[in-house]
């Protein structure tokens, strides 16, 4: 029969690297919906007014003429 063996271990934990890991998942995150949201906006105009008129307003607004 096998027994179990509890052993008891310090663990250090660095906090530094634990918050910035923390802070990149989350600036991760951040970046992705707002990813999400210029794709799902985009669509959404190709939708609503065509490719041609996006292309026009675009060049629009590069030229300003």
């Amino acid at each position: 029969m096998n027994s179990r063996i509890i052993t008891k271990e310090k663990v250090e934990v660095d906090v530094t690297s634990e918050v910035s890991s923390f802070i990149a998942k989350v600036g991760t995150v951040v970046a992705a919906m707002i990813g999400i949201w210029a794709v799902s906006a985009l669509a959404s105009a190709l939708v609503q007014v065509g490719p041609l008129t996006m292309l026009r307003g675009y060049v629009t607004a590069i030229t300003g003429f």
